[in-house]
């Protein structure tokens, strides 16, 4: 589980933002909020909802970034998989009809036999 200063700190990087920019948005010195990061010091609710605010979202959706990553990547992975499978049927569909293709081409190819 992450912490929440962990949780701020990937908000900031997916931004793009380094803690200088970052504590300028909040208002407060790059000591301050490296320290939020860092687990040294606790937010309070209005720097929680502060920080919320300058990355889009609600306080919930802060609070749970990170821990429906899970779910989301499984989500993902089984919709990858099912795009694979449904791929690798399409190739030997496709490789069957190249071998009928190839057959019939051969059969019509070979002497004696008439076109």
């Amino acid at each position: 589980m992450k912490t929440l200063g962990q949780k701020f700190k990937i908000l900031r990087q997916k931004k793009g933002l380094n803690q200088k920019t970052m504590a300028e948005l909040l208002k407060v010195s790059i000591p301050a909020y490296s320290k939020l990061e860092t687990g040294i010091t606790d937010p309070n609710f209005s720097r929680i909802h502060q920080i919320a605010k300058v990355h889009g979202l609600d306080i919930r959706q802060l609070l749970n970034t990170g821990e429906d990553d899970k779910s989301e990547v499984g989500e993902e992975n089984e919709r990858l998989k099912q795009k694979v499978l449904e791929l690798e049927s399409s190739v030997i569909r496709l490789q069957s009809k190249l071998i009928d293709l190839y057959d019939k081409e051969d059969l019509r190819n070979k002497p004696g036999q008439s076109k």
